[in-house]
């Protein structure tokens, strides 16, 4: 049987990919583009946020059954603000200590449902070897210590000492190490200001060296982060950037005798979590929800959520959470933002329905689930409204899909993540949202909306005996991957 490589590459778009390989700038991707299966336009998860869609990577379902809504969200329930860990201003006010517990243990070990299983539980359920490398959504059946560096240790006021779950093989960063046989050589790929092996370089040192020990699991997920955190500065560069993720590539085919030689035992798949949009440079590119919201009492980051306060706001970058504290507010907080045009959809939950509305203008849909027309996805959906507020076109019993890819169950998925009222806003093209101390990337990219330009991500695989079905969506990946390892799935 051959083994499984998932490459998670960060940012990476359709068209950067093609333009890279055209330019002989990726001898990597070329290699394996020329030899597998690509898709150019698979839907990712919505909101188009690392955590959101890490979750769906393993679990291969949507946020409303793994639970985990986005980078950063609110429980109404406990009062508290969930950050893992997206922007520096933002973590100093909630608590680094929070913060790092946030992505470190609660993610895995308390907000991923345990109604769904990972693809980690389900590989080594059936006795077979699952292994992840620098994922923060990695739960498994095996526990792992965490080795804090003194830094972190002492801004996390020496709290963090509990055990995180995962599969058999698993590293995060230094935090923790895989268990081979020979360690890491070390390099600054490890050091504080590389973030601690959180990067390209240290996650291909150790997939070599993994492989190397003789320990390869059967199922190895690989993340690169790097891409993103250079397109959010420069876009415009973004071929360059992705020729900077082949040579790390590169440098795994070489650790094999021949390139060939790696595809013979392996099966080699690469994904993106989602795109970007270039944001404009003027300041009215950035929305400010704060001075939108005007009229109500906001709760500033880091304070306790009192019933003198109106509303928590989540502020994702393309996308933001609104929590009414009061729900008789609701409304109230969807026409206050509704009348800007730089607002692209404000959504919320009326019963089992998704009510739709578009920034600035009355226009409004809504939609539920089963009904007359069905998406090429194989769900049925109810519709009421003006469709195309969602670019939504009905042929017959057909629903299609276009500036929102797969839009009724990723919106839904967001929506009904939680059971409490929220507003989901995005943000038209070339805009994000402004609020308290969030990140912000005047002419730089960014992501988090509906729209496809976040959404639509390729999809290269190579050395497989199956085809990926299409149209292709990320969460249809995990099961692709145990068909490949002969896992049967009810």
């Amino acid at each position: 049987m051959k083994k499984v490589i998932l490459f998670l590459i960060d940012s990476m778009m359709p068209d950067v990919l093609e333009r890279c390989i055209a330019a002989k700038r990726a001898p990597g991707l070329q290699f394996l583009m020329e030899r597998g299966q690509y898709i150019p336009d698979a839907v990712t998860v919505f909101p188009t946020m690392t955590a959101s869609i890490d979750c769906s990577l393993i679990t291969g379902v949507y946020p409303d059954q793994h639970k985990v809504p986005g980078l950063v969200w609110y429980d109404p329930a406990k009062r508290k603000m969930y950050n893992y860990i997206n922007g520096a201003i933002p973590v100093k006010k909630i608590g680094v200590a929070h913060c790092a517990n946030n992505v470190l243990f609660d993610l895995n070990e308390r907000h991923l449902s345990k109604e769904v299983r990972t693809i980690h539980e389900v590989l080594e359920e059936n006795k077979l070897v699952s292994g992840s490398i620098n994922v923060i959504a990695h739960r498994g059946h095996k526990q792992h210590q965490v080795h804090m560096p003194p830094v972190l240790d002492a801004l996390t006021s020496f709290k963090l000492r509990e055990k995180v779950s995962g599969p058999t093989i698993m590293s995060l960063g230094t935090l923790v190490r895989p268990d081979i046989f020979r360690p890491i050589t070390w390099n600054m790929a490890q050091t504080l200001t590389e973030g601690y092996g959180i990067n390209d370089t240290y996650a291909i040192d150790v997939l070599i060296e993994v492989i190397r020990s003789g320990k390869q699991p059967h199922f190895t997920l690989v993340y690169l982060p790097e891409n993103d955190h250079k397109l959010h500065k420069s876009p415009l560069d973004a071929v360059s950037h992705l020729a900077d993720v082949d040579t790390h590539l590169v440098r795994f085919l070489d650790s094999f005798d021949s390139w060939e030689q790696m595809l013979e035992r392996n099966v080699c798949i690469l994904i993106s979590d989602h795109g970007q949009t270039i944001i404009g440079e003027s300041d009215d590119h950035n929305i400010p929800l704060e001075r939108l919201l005007r009229g109500f009492s906001i709760q500033p980051l880091g304070a306790e959520v009192t019933a003198q306060m109106d509303v928590v706001i989540c502020n994702n970058e393309r996308m933001t959470y609104l929590y009414p504290v009061d729900t008789s507010k609701l409304m109230p907080i969807v026409d206050a933002v509704s009348i800007d045009q730089r607002i692209d959809l404000i959504a919320w939950k009326e019963n089992e329905q998704v009510v739709v509305r578009r920034g600035g203008s009355n226009e409004m849909m809504r939609y539920w689930r089963n009904g007359a027309y069905r998406d090429a996805y194989g769900s049925s959906w109810s519709v009421e409204g003006d469709s195309t507020v969602l670019d939504v076109s009905c042929d017959g019993d057909s629903l299609t899909f276009d500036t929102y890819p797969d839009a009724f169950a990723r919106l839904y998925g967001a929506l009904f993540s939680q059971t409490a009222p929220v507003v989901v806003l995005t943000a038209a093209k070339g805009y994000e949202f402004l609020s308290e101390c969030a990140p912000t990337h005047l002419g730089g990219g960014s992501h988090g909306s509906l729209h496809k330009q976040d959404s639509l991500i390729p999809i290269l695989v190579a050395g497989s005996s199956h085809t990926l079905r299409t149209p292709a969506r990320l969460v249809d990946v995990k099961d692709f991957i145990l068909q490949e390892l002969g896992v049967e799935q009810p």
